[in-house]
């Protein structure tokens, strides 16, 4: 009965997501991928056929089709999983929401980078800030925390910047319900936003950002940045067996969904 109960909380909430995309009329979807069907030259078919990306059927919230990325652990963290796919529109603001279950005794090290959305050259990795890039993702932080993590327009700062919880939002063995806002800037002004909700509950607002330093279409929200890994470029963010070696940890996404616009 409570296993039931939870279902149905759960299908709750991610049905509100998506009738927020989908039935305002401002609300145009850019990206929607359930992974059921795997057809050529989409992002189902990019991710699954990634090394670190398995399909996995029947694991997925309501009992259908995820995704499983391993986490392979070295020493700085573990191997990236990234992937860039493009959205169908470039537009100014806009909502990523997935689904992410991290298995049972997830280890959470120091963290590691989650999803986010970025513009036609995202900058990531600690490479030089420029006035036409920029990117937004998430972070799971030790014990499970949760932070903005983002390449804004501060030349004085080499790697992502943001807003950590105080106390921890993910749970190990427990779908949850992700989902990313970002609002643009006015190029030559601090007032864009990232702002991150975990089953439906609003847990960072990162305010008054300047992602972008000029105008352009090329400085829209326009690609899709699937990028999990722990790290952090130290041992201390690599997962680890009770023997201390590298150990590979695995996480399940579904449902992921990019529209246009912010619901309030």
């Amino acid at each position: 009965m409570k296993t039931l109960l939870l279902s149905m909380i759960y299908l709750a909430l991610t049905g509100q997501a998506l009738l927020a995309a989908t039935q305002a009329p401002d609300r145009r979807i850019l990206l929607s991928e359930d992974f059921n069907e795997i057809e050529q030259y989409t992002f189902s078919s990019k991710a699954v056929n990634d090394p670190g990306i398995q399909l996995a059927r029947g694991a997925g919230p309501d009992g259908s089709d995820a995704i499983r990325v391993a986490y392979v652990g070295y020493e700085r963290g573990s191997q990236r999983v990234v992937l860039r796919y493009p959205l169908e529109a470039e537009v100014e603001a806009a909502t990523l929401s997935f689904d992410v279950y991290f298995e049972e005794d997830f280890p959470w090290t120091l963290g590691g980078k989650l999803h986010g959305l970025g513009p036609k050259n995202p900058v990531t990795g600690g490479n030089q800030r420029q006035a036409d890039k920029w990117s937004a993702r998430i972070m799971f932080k030790q014990d499970g925390k949760v932070s903005t993590y983002l390449y804004d327009q501060d030349q004085s700062k080499k790697w992502g910047t943001g807003q950590s919880t105080r106390a921890p939002v993910f749970k190990s063995g427990k779908w949850h319900h992700v989902d990313l806002q970002v609002q643009l800037n006015d190029p030559e002004l601090a007032n864009g936003f990232a702002r991150i909700l975990v089953d439906g509950e609003v847990v960072i607002d990162t305010q008054d950002v300047q992602f972008r330093g000029v105008g352009g279409e090329n400085t829209l929200i326009q690609q899709l940045l699937f990028s999990t890994f722990h790290g952090g470029n130290q041992p201390d963010w690599t997962p680890r067996t009770e023997e201390g070696e590298p150990a590979t940890v695995y996480a399940f996404f579904d449902n992921f969904v990019v529209y246009e616009g912010i619901a309030e």
